[in-house]
This record gives C-alpha cells, structure tokens and sequence, in this order.
C-alpha cells in the first residue's frame, strides 16, 4: 500500500502477504494499517477487484474511490476487434484529457454510443466502468493527471518482480516479506528525494468540498 502524504511526498506504508484478493483479506490490511496510525485519507486509486473495493468502502468510508484509467483502457481493448482498437484509443484519450468532467462524461457517453451497434455488452459495460474512472475530477487539475492512474504503484511493482525474480524460490513466507519490506523502505527513503505532487491543501479542500453526488460516482460516496 502506498500513500502521499499532505505535503506531497510518497511513502510505502505497509506490505503485506495475502492468499487472496478477498474483501477480508484486504480488510485486515486496512485495519492494520489503522491500528497503527493511517488518517486522513480522502482519496483512493485501485483497480476494480471486488474484493479491494468493497473492504475501500467498508473500512475507509467517505473516501472517493478512483477506478484505475490504465485498467479501464486495457480491460476494454482486450473486448473488441484489434481493427477498432485504434480510434477507441483515441476517444478514450480525449476523454482522458478532457478539461472539466462535464466535458469527460459527454466524450465517454459519445464514445459508448459509439461502439453501442458492435459491441453492446461491451457498451454497457464501459458506461459503469468510465464513470468509475471519472472521480479524479473532484481533485485541482493539477493533481489529475498522475492520481488517475495505479501506474505509480505498478512501476514499483516491476522492481519488486525484478529482485524476487532473482531468488526465484524462497524457503518461506517470511523471507520472501523481509526482502519486499526491505525494498518498500528503500523506495520510500528515496522517494523523499522528491517531491510527487504539489499540494495546496486550501485549493484540495475547495474541489473536495465542490464535489457533489452528481459528479462523483456511487462507488466514490459511498
């Protein structure tokens, strides 16, 4: 789990191993990391695995939940025809770059009335999904752009599979947790180096407080 701090400043604040993605195994995480201090959260970007996202609401309530834009686009391109790939891509990526979310959510209604003809189930499902991954528009413009995504958190993740992929086979759990725990304090040491987002908490707490159940989705005022 990582986390960006008031002063923009990005920290691994837990690592954990888990047999599965169920909503009771990322509960006790996130109790654990309550139990040991976590506040404040206002926002969270994960993908849409059920399970994560039903223990987001039931154990970080009145947060808004950011559906991951990358998963989004990937998971709709693995559903349609490679030879309509190219201009859904570029749609989406108009959508994405739109201004305000009034402009976003007219562009992601063009875009599944657009592929409603061809792909119909595909249609419906990404009128719920795109909506999912407008939340970010309730943060300051500039923040947009690097919180609509997981990327920050998948980059890691490739650095944790390049050093595990040396070991190749740990003796048991808790060697395989030392090494990603020690990597996760090596990442977060330098990531203090830099600073991640430029926060300006007065211009936050007005977009936070602009946004309304009408621009959010059910998922993020839940």
């Amino acid at each position: 789990m990582v986390g960006i701090s008031e002063d923009g400043y990005r920290q691994v604040v837990g690592t954990y191993m888990g047999d599965s993605e169920s909503e009771a195994t990322w509960g006790e995480v996130l109790k654990d990391l309550k139990a040991r201090g976590l506040s404040g959260v206002r926002y969270v970007v994960s993908d849409a695995h059920e399970g994560l996202v039903a223990a987001i609401r039931r154990h970080l309530q009145g947060v808004l939940w950011q559906r991951c834009q990358v998963h989004v686009l990937r998971n709709l391109l693995g559903k349609v025809s490679k030879v309509d790939r190219a201009w859904i891509v570029e749609r989406w990526r108009q959508m994405r770059d739109a201004p305000t979310r009034q402009e976003a959510g007219r562009l992601l209604a063009e875009l599944v009335e657009a592929m409603r003809e061809r792909y119909p189930k595909v249609a419906a499902w990404l009128e719920e999904a795109g909506e999912e991954a407008l939340t970010v528009y309730a943060l300051p413009a500039g923040h947009r752009k690097r919180m609509r995504s997981t990327n920050m958190v998948e980059r890691w993740f490739e650095e944790v599979k390049r050093r595990t992929q040396v070991v190749r086979i740990f003796p048991n759990e808790a060697s395989c947790l030392r090494l990603i725990t020690a990597l996760a304090m090596e990442t977060s040491e330098d990531w203090q180096t830099r600073r991640y987002l430029r926060i300006d908490l007065e211009e936050l707490a007005a977009s936070l407080e602009r946004a309304s159940p009408e621009t959010l989705t059910p998922a993020a005022v839940a």
